[in-house]
């Protein structure tokens, strides 16, 4: 009975911001990301349950994002304008062409189900990145920031509880039992919660370039001590990798360079400390450099079978979403020991199932998202414009580079790339600014 009140209010809620404030929707969604124990909060729906996977709060806010623009579309000429402008923009082009590519990929699918499966997926996320463009404005991207930011410093006594307690409040159906302590909070997997507090990093170091007041710069270097003690406490491989990338891009395109290096130092002096209370992190840590036939034999024969399903169709792969099928019908014998038989590296999984044309489609992508940066940084005219307030748009364009890329570069350990919705918020962000001016509703 619980689940079905908790289940009405969230829907009560939901049909509220879509009538009142549609806007707002957007950093739900990035609030909800990090609840996903909140799949545990709703009732099973049975079989309409099987065919929407988990339902959760993220997922309900991404149809109610859906619903809330589309619904804009029909009555409002000026989104009208606004989407067709948005369709034309190369980066929603480019994203575009690759959901063509997973959904033609059926014709010659090695599993067709799924890949209508993934197809159906990938064309709900796209929807939610065309309604977040539909529904933002420029003053209005910065709202994600300030949510991702605030929610993920508001998991940090959970995060310390369990770190100190060793008392995992939710281990999740998928969370492996393992040696070292591994602190998820409220996320399934640990390196997914890690993905998510560097994203709160790297909005951290793009607030921070809004304000000139030295006591709440002096507040916001503080609240990266918190971040980083949360990201250790996740004993992430991963994670550590992915932040140091991070902080290295950012050191390039952030003007608070100052800001960055107290990361890293900062960084290095919690690990060590963290490695002193619990020494049994730093045997993990290290494993990053052994051979992994002994540090992690499972992701080894993973990959191996992602590169010999590339190498036998290279140009067009087996089929979106069908890596596993192809991995257990064709290469089980490739698989070493027990384990995972999903791809857990992106750029092996796109290139095992869509092949070079796949892969040329994802380097676009990238493409247009390194034009989009670099259009910003061009308007702003000088590098010294960039602390004014003309810099404002490519501080928020260059946060949400990085969130895009955080999110790839953490998706080579585990996987969810496209299957990120902050992925596709910061796409959508990058094509706002775009159209910020010329394409401006007021919704709320």
């Amino acid at each position: 009975m619980e689940q079905w009140i908790i289940f009405g209010l969230t829907i009560v809620v939901l049909l509220l911001l879509m009538v009142l404030k549609p806007s707002w929707l957007v950093p739900l969604l990035v609030f909800a990301v990090a609840l996903e124990i909140s799949i545990t909060w709703y009732p099973d729906f049975g079989r309409i349950g099987e065919m929407l996977g988990m339902v959760s709060l993220a997922k309900l806010t991404s149809f109610a994002l859906i619903l809330a623009a589309f619904s804009r579309v029909l009555f409002l000429e000026e989104m009208r304008r606004k989407l067709s402008a948005v369709f034309r923009d190369p980066l929603t082009i480019m994203l575009t062409l690759f959901l063509v590519l997973g959904a033609a990929s059926v014709v010659y699918s090695a599993d067709p189900g799924k890949t209508v499966g993934e197809t159906v997926r990938l064309l709900v996320l796209f929807a939610v990145f065309i309604s977040c463009a539909l529904l933002l404005d420029k003053e209005k991207t910065i709202m994600g920031f300030r949510v991702l930011h605030l929610t993920a410093l508001a998991i940090a006594p959970l995060t310390f509880y369990e770190g100190f307690t060793g008392n995992l409040i939710w281990q999740g159906e998928n969370l492996l039992r393992e040696e070292t302590l591994r602190v998820n909070a409220t996320f399934i997997d640990p390196n997914i919660f890690a993905r998510y507090i560097i994203l709160g990093i790297v909005s951290n170091l793009v607030l921070q370039l809004q304000v000139r007041d030295k006591g709440i710069k002096l507040a916001y270097m503080a609240s990266l001590a918190i971040l980083l003690a949360q990201l250790a406490f996740t004993a992430s491989r991963g994670g550590l990798l992915t932040v140091v990338a991070i902080l290295i891009v950012a050191l390039i395109i952030l003007p608070n360079r100052k800001a960055v290096l107290w990361v890293l130092g900062l960084g290095a002096l919690l690990g060590l400390l963290v490695v002193f209370l619990q020494p049994e992190m730093l045997t993990r840590i290290l494993s990053i450099f052994q051979n992994p036939e002994v540090s992690n034999p499972q992701r080894l024969y993973l990959w191996k079978v992602a590169i010999a399903i590339f190498q036998d169709h290279t140009i067009t792969g087996t089929g979106l979403g069908t890596f596993q099928t192809v991995f257990l019908s064709d290469y089980a014998q490739m698989q070493t020991v027990e384990g995972a038989t999903l791809s857990h590296t992106t750029v092996l999984t796109i290139a095992a199932e869509l092949g070079v044309i796949g892969l040329t489609v994802l380097g676009l992508i990238w493409i247009a998202l390194l034009g989009k940066l670099i259009s910003l940084y061009s308007s702003s005219h000088s590098y010294q414009n960039l602390f004014h307030d003309d810099g404002n748009e490519y501080y928020i364009g260059a946060g949400s580079f990085l969130w895009a890329l955080t999110v790839f570069i953490s998706s080579q350990g585990e996987g969810r790339f496209f299957e990120d919705p902050i992925f596709w918020l910061s796409c959508a962000i990058l094509v706002t600014l775009k159209f910020a001016r010329e394409y401006n509703v007021k919704l709320s």
